[in-house]
């Protein structure tokens, strides 16, 4: 099979831009790309399948799901621009799957008349943050401006690993705009305040408006799953320093 597009809708697009939110650390793309698509009125115009997704199946009430990534068209309402969203069950599992499945839908972006493409990624800092920046990256120095010009902190040096770097390669590649928005996050669990962060970027960068209410009631979910882990991360240390000095005292 390699790689199979199925287009599911034909249409034409008003200046489309495509948002690509891809599972990876800390869900942090794909949590935001799910959050459009239960904000706006969705559907699917575009399914991705490839034998370089995982060798599994998902059920949904019994029903069998291959493995695929989705093209979707959000009513966004008045806006210049027509939003398209990628988002899917897994990147493919090896490189040249991610490189050739990426090409792949570049090429299809390509011939919608897509020339501009967003992919949503996590920045893994290792630590817990209360308010996550926001890192950027474009293809071109003036995008590079217009992302510093929305508060959004330049990326300098690093490496994009995986869709979400090479798809914005590829449409570089292409002559397509494209830009990687990266929320801070410490890769440890699913992150919905680095999400928030990268949709409140986002929506001033393509003036859209965006309802971020549902984000903050899981904020507040992950919040105390943190502090539960903060709360028995003090009590492992109190018990590892206990057993430290118990042992020295006995040695002497």
């Amino acid at each position: 099979m390699d790689i199979k597009l199925k287009i599911l809708k034909k249409r034409k697009f008003k200046n489309p831009v495509l948002i690509c939110g891809m599972p990876g650390s800390g869900y942090v793309g794909k949590l935001a790309a799910d959050h459009l698509l239960n904000i706006f009125e969705s559907s699917a115009i575009c399914e991705i399948q490839s034998d370089y997704f995982p060798p599994q199946i998902a059920t949904n009430k019994g029903i069998v799901q291959t493995m695929s990534n989705k093209v979707y068209h959000i009513e966004t309402g008045k806006t210049k621009n027509d939003i398209l969203v990628l988002t899917g069950d897994s990147q493919p599992i090896t490189e040249r799957g991610n490189y050739l499945v990426s090409e792949k839908i570049v090429e299809y972006a390509k011939n919608l008349g897509i020339k501009k493409i967003f992919t949503l990624a996590a920045y893994i800092t290792g630590e817990f943050v209360n308010e996550p920046k926001v890192y950027g990256t474009a293809t071109e120095k003036k995008h590079v401006r217009i992302l510093k010009n929305k508060g959004v902190k330049i990326m300098n040096q690093g490496m994009i690993t995986g869709m979400n770097g090479i798809l914005i390669g590829t449409a570089k590649i292409k002559g397509i705009e494209a830009y990687s928005l990266l929320g801070e996050t410490s890769g440890y669990m699913i992150d919905p305040k680095s999400s928030k962060a990268i949709l409140e970027s986002l929506s001033k960068i393509l003036n859209l408006k965006i309802n971020l209410k549902e984000l903050s009631n899981k904020i507040e979910e992950a919040n105390e799953l943190i502090n539960q882990v903060d709360e028995m991360k003090t009590k492992t240390e109190g018990i590892e320093y206990s057993n430290r000095d118990n042992s020295s005292q006995y040695i002497n």
